[in-house]
């Protein structure tokens, strides 16, 4: 009975990981996984991911929990926690019964007599295993949420290098459009014609330095949501007495750090127009006009 026991409980634990399921997912080959354990180990979306076990390709990114899967889970660890409520190690010492209320308020564990003590009678309560699920749900959509973030940061990063990568060939090459422009000009202006280069290769470099930068910047924002998601992720798998004491301001961090997300910069030059052009054919075209018809009275 203990190896059929042991052989249930070895089905409901991740490959990755090596810990019961957090959020499991199963792939398109039949494998499942944490969800985290899984997003965390893809390269990035934008490259074929294969599976782990299997080394098979993975073309679908929207992957639904695996409900019975979780549900197992579940009971695999209620059962653990019924054990601990009920072990001698948490009895209430004054009352000796067993401490299956949780105090939202001071984040402790009290037997039914302190809950409804004068000390404790007007703080919020609600038995452990309640409170546990209810931690873990809160983390699990901010998880979600938190990855949406990752993912879309990771996108506005793809552009940024990209831009980098082609930024200075895109220079140049709009240098050599202004100057084939000045060369169709009826008036031979190589003194403005220098200015207007000097003057797009100087607002080139000041747009490439702020791509650099904000690459940097992105690139610093990556390790920050994908360090935070990962504490979520350490922080959701503790054993439920354990999560619900240490519980803390997690919440509230992850949400700061999804706050000022960086934006890709708006990599336009200005001075790609000739100043004057318009003005200029006008000129020139009134004069030609007029000298024809001095010639051609």
């Amino acid at each position: 009975m203990d190896g059929i026991l042991q052989v249930f409980q070895n089905e409901l634990i991740c490959s990755i990981c090596r810990n019961y399921f957090i959020d499991p997912i199963t792939i398109e080959c039949g494998h499942s996984f944490c969800r985290p354990c899984f997003y965390l180990s893809l390269p990035n979306r934008s490259v074929l991911a294969h599976c782990s076990e299997c080394q098979k390709a993975i073309q679908q990114r929207d992957f639904h929990t695996n409900v019975c899967l979780k549900q197992m889970v579940l009971t695999v660890r209620q059962a653990s926690l019924w054990h601990f409520l009920h072990s001698k190690d948490n009895r209430c010492r004054i009352h000796m019964e067993a401490k299956q209320i949780f105090c939202e308020d001071q984040r402790s564990l009290l037997c039914l007599h302190c809950s409804t003590s004068q000390e404790h009678e007007a703080h919020r309560h609600c038995s452990v295993e309640e409170a546990a699920e209810q931690h873990r749900e809160k983390l699990l959509k901010t998880m979600r949420s938190l990855w949406e973030k990752c993912c879309e940061n990771d996108r506005k990063l793809n552009v940024e290098t990209v831009t980098i990568c082609s930024w200075e060939i895109y220079v140049i090459s709009t240098q050599e459009a202004i100057s084939a422009k000045y060369d169709q000009l009826p008036l031979f202006l190589p003194l403005e014609e220098h200015q207007h280069l000097v003057r797009l290769q100087r607002e080139g470099t000041d747009i490439f330095n702020q791509l650099k930068a904000s690459e940097t910047n992105m690139a610093h924002k990556r390790e920050l949501l994908r360090g935070m998601y990962t504490e979520l992720k350490e922080m959701c798998r503790k054993p439920d007495v354990e999560l619900l004491l240490d519980f803390g301001d997690i919440l509230h961090r992850s949400e700061a750090v999804c706050v000022h997300m960086p934006q890709p910069v708006k990599a336009e030059l200005t001075a790609v127009t000739i100043p004057g052009m318009l003005a200029r054919f006008n000129l020139f075209k009134d004069i030609s006009e007029s000298f024809y018809y001095i010639i051609h009275p």
